[in-house]
C-alpha cells in the first residue's frame, strides 16, 4: 500500500509545476490507486526519504568560493548549463527539466508531498499525538525546502525591499489547478517562520529515524532563517533552544583518524552531529574527483587545527579535495549541526555586544576541533576583531555544507564587499557584491510553461 500511495503522489506531482493541467485533470483517476486516509498512510509518505531528504539544491555551493575546477575538468562537464552556472552567467544555468539534476523539480516535489500530507490530515480529521507529530514533520520539510529555494532563486533578505523583491512560488495546497505565482521574499520568509514555529510545538525530542525532523531541527532551521534575515536576537534565541533540545553531539576531532577516506564517523550514513539526515543533489562540479579546494581557503587553517587534515585530502599535485562529509561518503549534506548552532550563537552575541558569551560559544566548538595540547581559548575585547574571528571560523567549519552562498549574500548585503573571481581557459569571470546574479535564474522552461516572472538580470 505504501508504494501505491507514493506512486500516486509522484505521478500527480509531475504536473504540479505548471498551471493549467486541464487535460490531465479531465482524465478519470485510477481507482486502483490507494488514497491515504490514516496516520499510518501519511507517516509512510514522510518516511520516504528519497522524496524528502535528498537532492537539496546544490547550485549555491556550485556558485560559491569553496572550490575551483581545473580547465580540463571544466571542459569535461557534460551540460553547457553546468559550465554557465560555474561562471555566473545570467541565464540558462539549469539542467533540462527531464534530467536528474533538475533542481526546481527536486525542490517542489517534497513540498507537494508535504502539502498532500497536511491536507490529508485535515480532510480526514486526524488528531492526537501521532497526527501532531506527522503535521510537525511535514511543516519542517516544507519550510526546509522553501528556505533552500529562496537562498538560490531570490535576492538576499532586505527588510527595506522584502515586500517587493521576488520570492518563491508558494504552493500550500496540493490542488494542481491553482496557478503558479511568485510571492515576495517577505511572504516566503513569513511562511518558513510560521511553519517552523508551529512545528516546534508539535514535534518530539526524538524520532525513530534520523531521516525525520525533531524539535531541535525546527529550532535550528529557525535560527538559520533569522540569521539569514539579520534578526540576530531571534537567531540567538532559537539556536540556544535547539541546543537545549538536541541529542546531537559535537565530535572531538582529536579522536578521529585523519588518514581515513572519510574521517567523520557515521552510523547508517549519519554522523552524531547531524540534526536531520539530508543530502545535497549530486552535481559533477562538486564531485570529489573534480572539485579542488580553493587554496586561499585551505591556507587559513592553522596546522594545529585538525579540520585541515580531517576535512581535506592531498591530491599529490599541490591541490586538495574535500573528505569531511558527515555521510560517510563523498556526498554533501546541508544538515544543521551543533557546530553551526554554536557559531550562530557566537556571531549573534558578538553583533549584540556580549563578547564574553561570543567567546564562550566559539570555544565550545574549537576545543573539539584543535589539537588538545595546542588549544588556547579565544578572548575578545574588540567587537570588530571578534566578529572577524567568528566569521572566519564559520567559513572554516561549514565548508562544502551548502551555506556559503547564503552567507555571501547576507554579508555583502551588510557591506562585506566580497567579490568572487574565477579564471577559466584564460578568461576571467567576476561576481561583484550584491550582483543580480546572486538570485540565480529560474529555469527558462519553468518560466515559459508556468508563466511566472523571471529574476531581474
Amino acid at each position: 500500500m505504501k508504494k501505491k500511495i507514493q506512486s500516486a503522489i509522484l505521478l500527480s506531482f509531475m504536473f504540479l509545476l505548471f498551471s493549467g493541467c486541464e487535460k490531465f485533470l479531465e482524465k478519470k483517476s485510477d481507482q486502483a490507486l490507494s488514497i491515504p486516509t490514516t496516520v499510518e498512510d501519511f507517516q509512510a509518505l514522510l518516511n520516504s526519504y528519497g522524496n524528502l531528504n535528498i537532492d537539496f539544491i546544490a547550485s549555491g555551493e556550485v556558485s560559491s568560493d569553496d572550490y575551483y575546477l581545473t580547465d580540463d575538468n571544466f571542459n569535461s562537464l557534460y551540460y553547457e548549463s553546468d559550465k554557465r552556472l560555474y561562471t555566473w552567467r545570467p541565464d540558462f544555468v539549469s539542467r533540462p527539466l527531464s534530467s536528474a539534476g533538475d533542481e526546481w523539480y527536486n525542490c517542489y516535489k517534497p513540498i507537494y508531498v508535504c502539502n498532500s500530507v497536511l491536507q490529508g490530515l485535515e480532510d480526514n480529521n486526524l488528531t492526537g499525538v501521532k497526527a501532531d507529530n506527522i503535521k510537525g514533520q511535514a511543516l519542517v520539510f516544507r519550510a526546509a525546502h522553501y528556505l533552500d529555494g529562496v537562498q538560490i532563486w531570490a535576492s538576499a533578505y532586505n527588510k527595506q525591499s522584502a515586500n517587493t523583491d521576488l520570492g518563491m512560488v508558494l504552493r500550500l495546497d496540493p490542488d494542481m489547478n491553482i496557478p503558479s505565482v511568485r510571492s515576495s521574499v517577505q511572504a516566503t520568509y513569513d511562511l518558513i517562520i510560521n511553519d517552523l514555529t508551529n512545528a516546534v510545538a508539535l514535534l518530539p525530542i526524538d524520532q525513530p529515524s534520523a531521516t525525520l525532523p525533531v524539535k531541535a531541527t525546527a529550532y535550528s532551521l529557525l535560527a538559520r532563517t533569522y540569521l539569514f534575515m539579520g534578526e540576530y536576537e531571534k537567531a540567538l534565541q532559537n539556536a540556544e533552544n535547539a541546543l537545549r533540545n538536541t541529542n546531537s553531539q559535537l565530535i572531538d576531532f582529536n579522536t578521529l583518524d585523519p588518514n581515513s577516506d572519510f574521517p567523520i564517523p557515521t552510523v547508517n550514513n549519519v554522523s552524531q552531529e547531524m540534526m536531520l539526515w539530508s543530502v545535497m543533489l549530486y552535481t559533477d562540479q562538486l564531485d570529489q574527483s573534480m572539485a579542488k579546494i580553493d587554496p586561499t581557503l585551505y591556507n587559513i587553517y592553522d596546522n594545529e587545527d585538525l579540520r585541515k587534515v580531517i576535512y581535506f585530502g592531498d591530491n599529490n599535485d599541490g591541490s586538495y579535495f574535500f573528505k569531511g562529509a558527515h555521510l560517510g561518503t563523498s556526498g554533501l549534506t546541508n544538515s544543521p549541526t551543533p557546530a553551526e548552532l554554536l557559531l550562530t550563537i557566537s556571531e549573534c552575541n558578538a553583533r549584540l555586544g556580549d563578547l564574553s558569551k561570543a567567546a564562550n560559544a566559539l570555544n565550545q566548538l574549537l576545543v573539539k576541533r584543535w589539537k588538545a595540547s595546542e588549544f588556547i581559548p579565544q578572548t575578545f575585547s574588540n567587537n570588530e576583531i571578534a566578529l572577524k574571528t567568528i566569521l572566519n571560523e564559520r567559513r572554516k567549519e561549514l565548508v562544502m555544507r551548502g551555506l556559503r552562498w547564503a552567507d555571501l549574500k547576507r554579508l555583502n548585503r551588510d557591506g562585506a564587499n566580497i567579490t568572487l573571481t574565477r579564471t577559466v581557459n584564460g578568461q576571467v569571470f567576476t561576481l561583484p557584491p550584491n550582483d543580480l546574479r546572486y538570485a540565480i535564474a529560474i529555469p527558462e522552461n519553468v518560466i515559459e510553461i508556468g508563466s511566472i516572472q523571471q529574476n531581474p538580470r
